[in-house]
């Protein structure tokens, strides 16, 4: 796909405490490669040249090429110092779309359409729900960098928040236990 303008950032979240997993889960092998990897893959298969890694302190998370790593001191407290961290490393960005880095499913093109869009966007959860990923203008910055422990964007005042469907469920499979791996395989 052809490169999105770089005023729209892609935050991938990789600063999680996989407790539920057991231990490091971003850099466990999925299909020949480290987990995390296949969402970063995603982003850069969608045209996005303003990338950015949330990592925790601690994070065996290595950026790679064209990204730009966000050390989150406070990733310990929860996801919404996560993305804080990372709306406050883009803040200069028109626009960003938040992804998670355990989610190895995510279709490019999804992304595209999030960061192309105006306005705050969330993807339909298999329950209807609001979720990730999500797109977010500048005119949300300011809220998405309040966010704290595990308080994530859904959390905010958005009334004219879009909430669009993913082309195919699978690609919102999130990995949070072993098992979620091994059924993937």
């Amino acid at each position: 796909m052809p490169p999105l303008d770089p005023s729209i950032a892609l935050i991938l979240l990789a600063a999680g405490r996989s407790e539920r997993f057991g231990s490091d889960k971003l850099t466990v092998l999925f299909r020949g490669r480290p987990l995390w990897e296949w969402a970063a893959a995603a982003a850069e298969s969608a045209g996005f040249e303003s990338l950015y890694l949330v990592i925790g302190e601690h994070s065996r998370v290595t950026a790679r090429e064209k990204w730009r790593p966000v050390v989150n001191p406070d990733a310990e407290r929860g996801l919404g110092t996560s993305i804080a961290a990372g709306v406050c490393a883009a803040a200069h960005h028109d626009r960003v779309v938040i992804a998670l880095a355990d989610m190895p499913l995510m279709e490019p093109a999804h992304l595209r359409l999030l960061g192309q869009e105006t306005g705050a966007i969330f993807t339909r959860q298999p329950d209807g729900s609001a979720g990730n990923p999500a797109a977010f203008g500048q005119e949300h910055f300011a809220q998405l960098r309040t966010l704290d422990e595990d308080r994530g964007a859904r959390s905010l005042s958005l009334p004219n928040a879009l909430v669009i469907a993913p082309q195919t469920s699978d690609m919102l499979i999130d990995v949070d236990t072993p098992s979620d791996l091994t059924n993937r395989q």
